[in-house]
């Protein structure tokens, strides 16, 4: 996948979920009160795909073999740690008053990791 295609492709992604998440707030009440929120979840798994972008395409290039590999078990483990560190942030920081906060979250993971899916499994056939 050429960088073009993953921004065209990136950029849709983003204005389908953006879209969305605009109409969930404009319909849930509860959702209201975690525009930034979503705003910054979206801005957080844009800067994830937009690196792991990157480290894949290296990966791939690289004479190891394991390369790829490895930068998927790390980025599997990171995402996670950055997700759940992201999360409970956000709780501590904002004290948000009701929980509607973890489906916007969720929307976002569900669409990007398997926006990331696809896109790493394009990498690896080169």
């Amino acid at each position: 996948m050429n960088s073009k295609l993953f921004y065209s492709n990136l950029s849709v992604i983003t204005a389908a979920v953006s879209l969305v998440l605009a109409i969930a707030h404009i319909v849930f009440v509860p959702m209201k009160a975690h525009i930034w929120f979503s705003i910054m979840t979206v801005l957080l798994f844009l800067g994830i795909c937009i690196g792991l972008y990157y480290a894949g395409k290296n990966a791939a290039k690289s004479t190891s073999k394991y390369a790829f590999n490895n930068l998927i078990s790390v980025a599997v483990f990171g995402k996670m740690v950055v997700s759940l560190g992201f999360l409970l942030g956000y709780k501590q920081i904002a004290h948000p008053t009701n929980q509607s906060f973890v489906i916007i979250f969720l929307l976002c993971y569900v669409v990007y990791t398997v926006f990331e899916v696809r896109f790493m499994t394009q990498l690896a056939k080169g």
